[in-house]
């Protein structure tokens, strides 16, 4: 049997969460975590276990879905424990994505042994995840390194998909699926067309790379992210073409919102892209490993 919990259950959901993350006082620090929780019944909705005969708790794992109206269709699973076989969770996991739809999914493990992780990597792998490391990075607009020799910067429209889709096959090696391409246009919310960019040298000369972005916050200390950047693979010999592109596009957006940051989460297992961006002034906010699952 699987169900959600009741709200008094919460603090139990939690201990075995920390327990399973081997806490040293897992019912202690589930106490004390309860006293953040704003709304408990909201909370425990998320939260879904798989029983055994004789209400026996197999396997429990926390969910964020999205719902049919919003643009951002991603679906975060967190919390993630079993007391057994990984099996079990993985009979959980598969059982809430048929339940909630979604068009990616995401599981990041914030502060998870690599002992943990091993065991909990099969139930995700066999239901078709990818594994990789993630790197949360921030900027501040208000210190965008000097211009230097800018780039052409052409937005996104209709007329212009099948290039943009060009230039991304390119740059990536491998050509988007229309879901895929769907889903990277709304991976924040609401798609924004005039801050999508293709870049090339001049006006009459053939693209040389993209730089993908949305709105999370509006205004003029508004937040941006990132939502994809590359350069075509001659282009790849140094970062010079992709820094250029980067600060010729990041002046776009500092025209709009002078006081605005910009976000963005680096899963690719090159990590060039994150040294170029610390060069250009990102900060580093975070790292953990992710399981991903996104649309084909």
């Amino acid at each position: 049997m699987i169900r959600s919990i009741a709200p008094d259950e919460l603090e139990w959901f939690l201990a075995s969460s920390y327990d399973f993350l081997g806490h040293s006082d897992p019912r202690a620090f589930a106490r004390r975590s309860m006293r953040a929780v704003h709304d408990p019944l909201a909370e425990a909705d998320r939260c879904f276990i798989l029983f055994a005969e004789g209400d026996v708790p197999l396997a429990g794992a926390y969910v964020l879905a999205p719902e049919p109206e919003d643009d951002d269709q991603n679906l975060y699973l967190s919390n993630l424990w079993f007391k057994g076989a990984a099996t079990d969770l993985s009979k959980l996991l598969s059982h809430l994505l048929h339940k909630f739809d979604h068009e990616a999914v995401h599981c990041p493990l914030y502060n998870v042994s690599p002992g943990r992780l091993e065991a909990l990597a099969p139930a995700l792998l066999g239901l078709g995840f990818e594994g990789r490391q993630a790197v949360d990075l921030e900027f501040s607009l208000s210190d965008l390194p000097p211009l230097g020799l800018p780039l052409v910067l052409e937005a996104w429209s209709e007329e212009n998909d099948a290039l943009f889709q060009g230039v991304f096959e390119q740059g990536e090696g491998y050509r988007p699926s229309e879901a895929f391409w769907a889903w990277l246009k709304r991976w924040r919310g609401p798609f924004h067309p005039n801050l999508w960019f293709v870049a090339s040298e001049a006006l009459d000369q053939e693209p040389v790379g993209y730089a993908f972005y949305g709105p999370l916050q509006e205004g003029i200390d508004g937040v941006y992210y990132l939502t994809a950047a590359g350069v075509l693979a001659e282009h790849r010999d140094s970062s010079e073409m992709l820094r250029r592109l980067l600060i010729s596009s990041m002046q776009e957006l500092a025209a709009i919102s002078p006081f605005a940051r910009i976000q963005t989460l680096v899963t690719q297992r090159d990590p060039k892209l994150v040294d170029i961006l610390e060069s250009l002034g990102f900060e580093r906010r975070g790292k953990y490993p992710v399981f991903v699952k996104q649309p084909r």
